[in-house]
C-alpha cells in the first residue's frame, strides 16, 4: 500500500468519522472486521429468542416494591418503616400466582400485577452478590462485569454482556445498548456493540446549520465508502474504515427500522422530572429495531439515576415505578402484536436493595438484597428463590440467597439457549439453580 493509498483512506475516515459522530462503537482497533447484517426491512425475526434488560439505576428500593401485607413479615416492615411503609389496602394483590399471596405489589404497578395475574411475571426475591459493597459505583461495576472481585476475569474482557458476545454473537448488532451511554458491561466485546442513545437521534449528521450541506456531505461519504471497500487496507488504517463501513450500515439500519415502525403502544415520555419519562422511548426504540430484523440477541436499557431514594422517597418512588409500568406494559402489548412476546424475556434489575429501615429524612438508604422481575410469554410466573422473612426485615437490610450471575446465567442458557460455561469464571459461595424459564 503506497503513501497515497494511506492518505486518501485516513481523509476518507475522517469524512466517516465526522458524519458518524452520533454513533457510539466500543471495541479496540485491529480487532478484524465489523460486520453489521441488520436486514433493512419490516419483519422481526421469527422464533428468535432475545432478552432485554432494564436497569433501575440507583438502587430501587425492592421492600416498597413488593411488600409484606399480612403476617409476622407485615408487622416487622411496618414496625421499621412507619412513614414510608405501604399499608396492606394500598398494595395490589399478588394472590394470582404461586408464592406470594401474603405480599403485595406497590399500587403504581397495576399493569404489572395483571402480568403476574396472566402467568407472565417472575418475582426473584433476595437477589445480590457476597460481601455486598453499598457504593453505587463499585456495585455497578460488579454487576457490569459479572464478578465480586475481578480476579478470574484476567485477559477477558471486562463486561459480561461482551464476554457473551465475543462467544456467541457475530455481528455488532448482536448486543446493543440504547440510552445508558457507554456501560461496563459491554466493555471488551470484539465486535463494537451498537450503543445509541435513541433511534430518533441516531443519524448521519454533518451539518446541523445548513441542510444542503448536510446532504451534500453524506452523498461524499456514501461515495467515499464504496470507493474504498472495508477489507481492502490493512492494520489500524483497515480498522477505522471498517468502523466507518459499521457505523453507516448502522445508521441506515436504525432509522430504516425507526421510521418504518408502525405499532400503536403508547409509550411514557418525558416530563418536568429529568428522572421519569426516559424508559419509555428507549423500550419503543427497542421495539422498532426488533420489528426491522435486527439479529439482536440481549438488549440493554434502562431508569438511569433516579432510584436513590435517600429523602422523600414518595412521591418519586410513585412516579418512577409508574414510568416502569407504563413503559413495560406498552413494550408487551408491541411484541404481542409482533407475534414475539413469547420469544422475549424481559429483566428487571438494579444495583442493591435499600436498607430496612426508613432514615431520618423520609427516604431509605443503600442496601443489599433485592427483588428482580422477569417478564415474557414463556415465564413460569410466581416467586423464585426464597421467600423474605420476619427475620430478613429485622436485620440491616435484606440478605442475598440468588447471586445475581445465576439469575444471568439461567437467562443465557434456558432462555436464549447459549452456553454460560467461563462468563461469570469466578467462584461463588452461593449457587442456585433457577426454572423461570
Amino acid at each position: 500500500m503506497n503513501k497515497h493509498t494511506i492518505n486518501t483512506a485516513r481523509r476518507g475516515f475522517l469524512r466517516a468519522g465526522a458524519a458518524c459522530a452520533t454513533v457510539t462503537a466500543l471495541g479496540a482497533l485491529g480487532r478484524g472486521r465489523l460486520p453489521f447484517s441488520a436486514p433493512l426491512r419490516a419483519a422481526p425475526l421469527a422464533g428468535y429468542k432475545r432478552l432485554v434488560i432494564v436497569n433501575l439505576v440507583g438502587g430501587n428500593d425492592g421492600l416498597n416494591t413488593v411488600f409484606p401485607a399480612a403476617g409476622a413479615a407485615q408487622t416487622a416492615y411496618l414496625a421499621r418503616r412507619p412513614g414510608i411503609g405501604l399499608a396492606a389496602a394500598q398494595g395490589l394483590s399478588l394472590a394470582g400466582g404461586p408464592g406470594l399471596s401474603g405480599w403485595r405489589l406497590h399500587p403504581a404497578l397495576d399493569q404489572l400485577q395483571a402480568i403476574w395475574n396472566a402467568g407472565q411475571l417472575a418475582i426473584v426475591s433476595k437477589v445480590g452478590y457476597p460481601n455486598e459493597n453499598l457504593s453505587h459505583f463499585v456495585s455497578e461495576d460488579i454487576w457490569s462485569s459479572g464478578a465480586r472481585n475481578g480476579v478470574a476475569l484476567s485477559g477477558m474482557a471486562r463486561g459480561w454482556i461482551a464476554r457473551y458476545a465475543n462467544a456467541h454473537t457475530t455481528t455488532s448488532t448482536g448486543v446493543v445498548s440504547v440510552g445508558m451511554g457507554r456501560k461496563l458491561d459491554f466493555e471488551g466485546a470484539n465486535l463494537n456493540p451498537l450503543l445509541m442513545s435513541s433511534a430518533a437521534a441516531f443519524s448521519l449528521k454533518t451539518d446541523s446549520t445548513y441542510d444542503y450541506n448536510h446532504i451534500l456531505r453524506v452523498s461524499v461519504l456514501q461515495q467515499n465508502l464504496a470507493e474504498q471497500p472495508a477489507g481492502d487496507l490493512k492494520g489500524r488504517v483497515a480498522a477505522a474504515q471498517q468502523a466507518a463501513h459499521a457505523a453507516a450500515a448502522g445508521v441506515q439500519a436504525a432509522r430504516t427500522a425507526y421510521l418504518g415502525w408502525g405499532m400503536g403502544a403508547t409509550y411514557p415520555t418525558a416530563n418536568t422530572n429529568p428522572f421519569t419519562g426516559r424508559l419509555g422511548p428507549s423500550l419503543r426504540d427497542i421495539a422498532s429495531l426488533i420489528y426491522g430484523g435486527f439479529d439482536t440477541r440481549i438488549y440493554y436499557t434502562g431508569l438511569p439515576g433516579g432510584f436513590d431514594t435517600h429523602s422523600a422517597q414518595e412521591p418519586m418512588h410513585t412516579q418512577l415505578l409508574t414510568d416502569l409500568d407504563d413503559a413495560l406494559a406498552a413494550f408487551r402489548a408491541d411484541l404481542m402484536a409482533m407475534n414475539v412476546w413469547n420469544d422475549t424475556a424481559v429483566l428487571v434489575v438494579s444495583e442493591f436493595g435499600r436498607r430496612n429501615y426508613e432514615n431520618g429524612s423520609a427516604g431509605s438508604d443503600h442496601g443489599h438484597g433485592n427483588f428482580c422481575f422477569v417478564l415474557g410469554g414463556a415465564v413460569s410466573g410466581g416467586l423464585h428463590g426464597d421467600m423474605v422473612t420476619q427475620s430478613d426485615i429485622n436485620a440491616e437490610y435484606l440478605p442475598y440467597t440468588t447471586d445475581f450471575r445465576d439469575v444471568y446465567r439461567h437467562m443465557l442458557e434456558d432462555h436464549l439457549g447459549h452456553s454460560a460455561a467461563g462468563l461469570f469464571p469466578e467462584s461463588q459461595p452461593i449457587s442456585k439453580t433457577l426454572s423461570i424459564l
